[in-house]
């Protein structure tokens, strides 16, 4: 099995990382913020999966629509990065990465 495809199996089981619910929708949720096109992302195009955060849906769906406010789109891809950063963690404790 490759690394990408254990990273997008690594959501099923978990709880978010956002806010800790685990019911059964979590999901490796590809970081489409401001900064996606350095990370391989662009429109109609996902990013890395090593920029991914494991979201449950409620989660992902607000982030969603939190990334079209303008006004606040710096703040919310940074904490979208930040969810990254705590799924990489999840990640290397864990055992997915090593």
């Amino acid at each position: 099995m490759s690394i990408i495809q254990k990273l997008r199996d690594s959501a099923r089981g978990q709880s978010c990382v956002r806010c800790g619910r685990n019911d059964g929708t979590t999901v490796l949720a590809h970081y489409f913020g401001v900064r996606r096109h350095a990370y391989g992302g662009g429109l109609g195009i996902k990013g890395h999966d090593a920029i991914a955060a494991h979201l449950c849906a409620p989660c992902h769906t607000q982030l969603d629509s939190l990334m079209k406010d303008k006004a606040k789109r710096w703040e919310h891809s940074e904490e979208f990065l930040h969810l990254c950063a705590l799924t990489w963690i999840r990640w290397l404790d864990s055992g997915v990465l090593r």
